[in-house]
């Protein structure tokens, strides 16, 4: 009995050497696990980098291995360390991937590197019967570029828009609208604002300053400046509205300042738009005589009053006296009034005389021997002296026949 227990361990104690010498050569013979490193970023923010960090180990040995003490640190190319990490280890089974994700978060000093250096070190090794802890190094090293960080930052989208208002002689009144929607996850500022006004000829006719903001992450805000712009924007076909400024970016730690430059078509105002307080109260009045030699001679009055705070100019004024019978009207007169300017904010008068041949006053048929009345029709086209815009004014006046004076 003694000796087949003898004979047992014996045996198994063969068995164990021959085992434990294969596992000894299999182990002798381990390979160093593939391991993959990869940096990407998650977030930016103005103040940090938000850079997650993924440690592949892919175990190609027939047994378990042990990663322990694993410790990664990022420097900047200048050799300054940015960030210390350490990664928690564990068993990776034979033929085994297993994944360590960890985040970090990193700042850049005033201004952004080209590229970051990443350095991993610890041990790995297995153990043999619990007892001996074979272990080797692993240092691994990856570098990664940072020039797609600003790629990352989209440009704002801003749309112009532009008001005219308040005519002088002086010029217009211009106010410069500019929608800017920012879609980026970070704050964005906008300094040194202006706008320049050009005709399609190349011609400067104004510049408007616009006060900086800042445009939240994610939100759209308007931005509104007023100036003036010359009188001669209003002979145009086209207007250009050129914008430039800065556009100013804060990405972990850094402040990166870019140019902003756009450009939009104005459709240059209308005189009639802009003078919102139109020259309508006008009127006419005639003041009639007989002569021998000419006839009727009526002296007409053209009264106009300009609320506006520029001289206007009254020309091509036309002057039709019509006799009126019942619902009937013919022709009696077609003359013109002198071109004559109107002062701003008062009222002007501009006279002129027109003649009625006595032949054109003998009653025709159908018509009664004194008219009901006379029908004066007054046109003028108002403008500002020198300008090809203008505005079409007409005034109506009716009078009764005169039958009581002579000269």
């Amino acid at each position: 009995m003694k000796k087949i227990i003898v004979i047992i361990l014996v045996a198994a104690t063969i068995l164990n050497m021959v085992a434990g010498a294969f596992l000894f050569l299999d182990i002798q013979q381990m390979t160093i696990p593939e391991t993959t490193l990869t940096l990407e970023i998650i977030n930016i923010t103005a103040d940090e980098a938000v850079i997650q960090t993924t440690v592949s180990i892919n175990n190609h040995n027939s047994f378990p291995i042990f990663l322990q003490n694993l410790t990664m640190i990022t420097i900047d190319e200048n050799g300054n360390i940015i960030n210390h990490l350490t990664i928690d280890g564990g068993e990776t089974k034979a033929y085994e991937n297993r994944t360590f994700t960890t985040t970090i978060s990193i700042r850049f000093n005033g201004s952004l590197s080209n590229h970051l250096t990443s350095r991993l070190t610890g041990t790995f090794g297995t153990l043999f019967f619990g007892i001996i802890k074979k272990t080797f190094p692993l240092k691994f090293s990856i570098v990664t570029s940072l020039n797609n960080i600003l790629e990352q930052f989209t440009l704002p989208h801003i749309h112009l828009a532009a008001n005219f208002s308040d005519i002088t002689q002086e010029g217009i009144n211009f106010t410069g609208v500019i929608e800017i929607t920012n879609p980026n996850t970070i704050d964005i500022e906008i300094e040194n604002l202006s706008a320049n006004i050009m005709t399609e000829t190349g011609l400067h006719v104004g510049t408007v300053n616009i006060q900086g903001e800042t445009i939240t992450a994610k939100t759209t805000k308007q931005l509104i400046g007023s100036g003036w712009i010359l009188l001669k924007a209003l002979d145009a076909e086209s207007l250009r509205m050129t914008l430039t400024g800065d556009i100013i970016i804060y990405i972990a730690g850094i402040r990166k300042p870019m140019n902003l430059f756009m450009e939009a078509d104005i459709v240059p105002p209308s005189l009639e738009r802009l003078l919102s307080d139109l020259p309508t109260e006008a009127s006419l009045t005639g003041d009639y005589t007989y002569t021998l030699k000419d006839g009727l001679r009526d002296t007409v009055t053209f009264t106009i009053k300009n609320p506006n705070k520029l001289t206007l100019f009254a020309d091509d004024i036309t002057v039709q006296i019509y006799r009126v019978d019942g619902t009937k009207t013919r022709l009696l007169s077609n003359g013109t009034l002198p071109d004559g300017l109107i002062t701003p904010q008062s009222t002007t008068v501009l006279q002129g005389a027109m003649f009625i041949p006595l032949t054109q006053l003998w009653p025709r048929r159908g018509e009664r021997f004194i008219p009901d009345q006379l029908q004066v029709i007054l046109r003028s086209n108002v403008t500002i002296q020198g300008f090809n815009q203008t505005i079409w004014i007409g005034v109506i006046g009716y009078q009764d026949f005169p039958i009581h004076r002579f000269s």
